[in-house]
Order: C-alpha cells, then sequence, then structure tokens
C-alpha cells in the first residue's frame, strides 16, 4: 500500500479534528483529545494534545494519511515533531482558520510563520470554518493577506465536520498523485451520509452554547474592561491591571500602589523600546520570580493588561489562556 500524508494546521477549535474524522477510515483513527480545562473549554469540551491522525482507503494499493496539529502554542513542541519528521514529506498542507475568532487574521499569520519553512515547499489550501455564523472577513481578503505574506494558496470556505466538504481539498492536494479516479463516487457517499442524518433525531453540537459571535474586529486587539473579571477567573492569578498605552490605570483588582504603577510603566515605554531596539512590535513582557508572584504585560492595541500570577502558574501557559480571552471573549 503507498501512502500520500496530508497535513492539518491552524488554531484551536478551527475544525482540524473534525475534518479528519470526517473523511477517513472509522477504524483507522486515531485522536488524542483531552478534557479541555482552561479557557478553551468555553468553546469545546476537549482539545488534542498531541495530534491527530487518520486514514483514507482510496483503493487496493493507495491511501492518504491525515496528521492534525494541536492548536495551543503550549503544543509546539509536537508542531516541530509533525512538521520536521512524521509529516515532513507531505503532499500538501490543510491550513483551516476558524471565522468567528476575534482576530482570525493573526492567526493566519502566526501559523503562516510558525510552519513557515515547510509552507514554502509545500501545496496549501487555506479552508476557512464557521463562515455560516460569520461570513466577514471575506475570502478576497484572507487571498489578499496570503499575498501580503508571499504564500501561494487557493481559499475556500468549508464545514469541517462534512466529508462532502473537506474531501474536494482532499482532491486537490492528492489528486494529481494517485491513479485513483473515484472521487466523485466518494463525493456522493459522503452527501448520502449526510442527507440521511437529516432525518435522524441527533443532539445538536454545544459547541457554540458559550459564545456570541461578534462582529469582525479587524487586526488591531481590542481590549474590553471587562476582561479584568475574566482574567481573575484564572487559575492562580492574584490581580490585573488594565492601563492605556500612555500607562494611565484603567482599572485594576490589584492592591498594591507600586506593582500598578509598574504595569503602567511598562506600558508607557514599549513604543520607546520598539524604535530602540528594532526588534518589532511587543506583545508581551514578563518578569519571573522563584518566590514572589510573576507579572506578566500584555500588550494590544491602545491597552496594556498586568498580570500578577503565582509562580507555581506556567507562564506559557499563562499567556495561552489570555490570548484565548483575547480571541474568544
Amino acid at each position: 500500500m503507498h501512502y500520500h500524508k496530508l497535513l492539518f494546521i491552524g488554531p484551536v477549535g478551527a475544525g482540524k479534528t473534525s475534518a479528519i474524522r470526517a473523511v477517513c477510515d472509522g477504524h483507522h483513527n486515531l485522536e488524542t483529545e483531552a478534557k479541555a480545562s482552561d479557557m478553551t473549554g468555553l468553546r469545546k469540551a476537549t482539545t488534542t494534545v498531541a495530534m491527530d491522525y487518520g486514514c483514507l482507503t482510496l483503493n487496493d494499493n493507495e491511501g492518504v494519511q491525515l496528521y492534525g496539529t494541536p492548536g495551543q502554542a503550549r503544543f509546539k513542541f509536537m508542531w516541530e515533531l509533525l512538521a520536521n519528521n512524521l509529516a515532513a514529506d507531505c503532499a500538501g498542507i490543510v491550513f483551516l482558520v476558524d471565522n468567528t475568532r476575534n482576530y482570525p487574521m493573526r492567526d493566519l499569520k502566526y501559523y503562516s510563520q510558525e510552519f513557515a519553512e515547510l509552507i514554502a515547499r509545500k501545496k496549501v489550501i487555506l479552508g476557512v470554518t464557521r463562515s455560516d455564523l460569520r461570513d466577514d472577513p471575506g475570502l478576497l481578503e484572507y487571498q489578499k493577506a496570503l499575498l501580503e505574506l508571499g504564500i501561494e494558496a487557493s481559499v475556500r470556505f468549508i464545514d469541517a465536520r462534512k466529508a462532502s466538504s473537506v474531501l474536494p481539498l482532499v482532491k486537490e492536494l492528492v489528486g494529481d498523485k494517485v491513479t485513483f479516479d473515484g472521487w466523485s463516487e466518494l463525493a456522493s457517499q459522503a452527501l448520502g451520509s449526510e442527507e440521511e442524518t437529516l432525518f435522524e433525531e441527533v443532539e445538536l453540537p454545544q459547541d457554540d452554547a458559550h459564545f456570541a459571535i461578534q462582529d469582525y474586529l479587524g487586526e488591531e486587539v481590542v481590549m474590553k474592561d471587562s476582561i479584568i473579571d475574566d482574567v481573575m477567573n484564572l487559575k492562580g492569578v492574584r490581580g490585573a491591571v488594565l492601563t492605556d498605552d500612555m500607562g494611565e490605570i484603567i482599572t485594576s483588582s490589584i492592591e498594591s500602589t507600586d506593582v500598578n504603577d509598574f504595569v503602567g510603566f511598562v506600558a508607557g515605554v514599549v513604543n520607546v523600546f520598539e524604535e530602540a531596539s528594532g526588534l518589532g512590535s511587543v506583545q508581551n513582557i514578563c518578569i519571573k520570580s522563584s518566590k514572589e508572584d510573576n507579572l506578566s504585560v500584555f500588550i494590544g492595541g491602545e491597552k496594556a493588561l498586568g498580570v500578577q500570577s503565582s509562580n507555581r502558574v506556567s507562564v506559557r501557559t499563562l499567556k495561552q489562556q489570555v490570548d484565548d480571552l483575547l480571541q474568544w471573549s
């Protein structure tokens, strides 16, 4: 049996697990889903912690192996393993982006950078999911963003839960590499199976039960005052403060004047630091301590968020959860 490989990449909740599950042979599935214990749980009950794997058998001699990366940056070690080893010889990449995230274009740029080396030498298709819930930004905006990133890829809206929507992506990436000519039959079978479910009593998925779809916010991060309350619900967080870009305190749950003033100072000097260092945009500054609390400052748009947290809490995990809050709240 000769196999071709495809790699599915993108942020948490974009539909990588669902897409692989939809098209592959059920008995060839491997999913490393675990209960989401962080902010991801507001959007989906489980999250991929290692990888997804599935196999689509085309005929007696050919098949497609589908690998899915975990979406969260704290599992970045698996990105490297998949991109540089297990799926380094893949025929192409299915890049999924969730259109209901607050800043999907930031996701596009971030994962493009993380997988830049592989993207540069592989055929790529960008699949935009959840466009039925929000169709802005549109396909032309994504195409323009890809061009600015120097990535040549086709773009389309898809439903990652449906084989009839995912199969065309698989065909486009491996169709010219296999002798298999039964794609139309596969598509018909997928449509027939999906139509049958319309007449069955099925429990509606609850993925969308815990969040409201907001208008597209563009690329500039908007920190609402309410983020203080959200951050205080995170494990290990002692307090949080929100300032403007000049360092003036907007709202705070931190009693220490010194801590508030320090966060304000950091927020106020970021612009100066960016210009002086030449390192580009500063998004996060962290001061770690082995004895006292850690202090993390997140820069977004015209505001800065300071978070005082226990030194027992992973700084990487905290950053992931704050990023999720900004993307989903």
